[in-house]
């Protein structure tokens, strides 16, 4: 009972995992008017709603204006009155079911987020801190722009703003825009901000300029994902990377050039006379097989334990483990006795295992073989469904 209770589990949350990439965009961007006929909707709600707490407190007011706190969503105005003529500012909606732009909700996922708009970046390229989605500059008449903010791949936020130039002609622009923040990929809060700010138009060149300098680089880019898994490719040469260094032509000297300086340096020999080498670095263990005469260093092993340095796939400490499975080839083979095959023959050199424990722990191991004829294994465990262990490692 135990075991297919688990499985259930186990499907349930995978369930919601969809391809990011697989289908043509076909949404448009984000436009003002539909932002703020949006954002009207909450301030009528509000009009007929009591507050749960005092806006004429003076901890009620920050520079985002008067809170008002609703069991539905947090207004902030530009009075401590709610009345038809107070001005809306900013609005955060945290509660699950309510409705954000173009049906938008908290604990959706970034993916879902990222098709209800325009994106001429599918793959999310860019650098490790930001991906641009669009650039529209048709200025002096407006422009509208789009970014991921993220931690590797671990998406934080996603941002959408509009400066369309003011009715009066030429005497500003607006500022606004929603943000989506994210917990474990899934959409914690909805903001849109600015709903009734002025920039200048120096200032809206000034976004476009950081926006198109995201938009030029190309060199980090998101794993697709996949819950159908069979659409993916399987752990192969190209992916022995870690924190961008190849693990396959890893030297101490080039360990040392990439990493830092080696926090502790241990050497033993083994029964066979050959010495081996492991050398700490910040966030990873490395260790490396001399001779008999500590000549011709050869690569052996990588261990990952801690935050902060990317696996192959740029899988990363603390990963759930929905979000690690669905970057690798699976769905392939069968479920038997807590294994699973996701692809190939665990009897042969490539192939795909995720073996399960009743406690919320599992591993996943994948193997190829490499050009040089060197069996490649990448080894993770998860306790709780977190990743907490990476080890790359040669298997002779």
């Amino acid at each position: 009972m135990m075991k297919r209770l688990f499985c259930l589990i186990l499907a349930m949350m995978l369930l919601p995992i969809l391809p990011a990439f697989a289908e043509e965009n076909t949404a448009g961007g984000l436009e003002l008017q539909e932002l703020l006929d949006w954002a009207e909707g909450y301030k009528t709600r509000a009009l007929n709603a009591q507050p749960l707490n005092d806006p004429t407190a003076p901890e009620a007011f920050s520079e985002d204006g008067y809170e008002f706190v609703y069991e539905f969503a947090t207004l902030y105005m530009d009075r401590p009155e709610m009345t038809e003529d107070s001005v809306l500012k900013n609005l955060v909606i945290t509660a699950w079911g309510e409705a954000g732009p173009r049906n938008t909700s908290v604990d959706m996922y970034s993916s879902e987020v990222l098709a209800a708009y325009y994106n001429e970046n599918e793959n999310l390229a860019g650098d490790r801190d930001f991906a641009a989605l669009y650039v529209s500059n048709l200025m002096p008449a407006g422009a509208a722009w789009a970014w991921v903010q993220r931690d590797g791949q671990r998406i934080m936020a996603i941002q959408y703003a509009v400066h369309d130039q003011l009715a009066t002609g030429g005497e500003g622009y607006t500022d606004a825009g929603v943000v989506y923040t994210f917990q474990s990929d899934l959409v914690a809060a909805i903001r849109a901000y600015g709903l009734d700010a002025v920039i200048d138009e120096a200032d809206v060149l000034d976004n476009l300029t950081n926006v198109q300098a995201v938009m030029d680089e190309t060199g980090y880019v998101q794993f697709p994902v996949s819950y159908t898994g069979t659409d993916l490719t399987a752990f192969g040469q190209s992916d022995v990377s870690f924190a961008g260094i190849d693990f396959l032509g890893l030297t101490p000297d080039s360990a040392a050039a990439a990493l830092g300086e080696c926090r502790e340096d241990l050497w033993m020999e083994d029964d066979t006379g050959e010495h081996l080498r492991m050398m700490e670095f910040p966030g990873c263990e490395i260790t490396f097989v001399y001779d008999a005469n500590k000549q011709n260093p050869r690569v052996e092993s990588l261990a990952i334990m801690q935050d902060g340095l990317e696996g192959p796939r740029a899988v990363r400490y603390g990963d759930s483990f929905a979000s690690v499975l669905n970057r690798f080839r699976h769905g392939e083979g069968e479920y038997v006795d807590l294994h699973e095959v996701l692809y190939g023959d665990p009897a042969t050199d490539t192939y795909g295992l995720a073996e399960y424990g009743t406690d919320a722990s599992a591993t996943l191991r994948y193997a190829f073989q490499a050009a040089s004829g060197q069996k490649v294994v990448l080894h993770m465990n998860f306790e709780f469904l977190e990743l907490h262990e990476i080890l790359l490692y040669i298997n002779d």
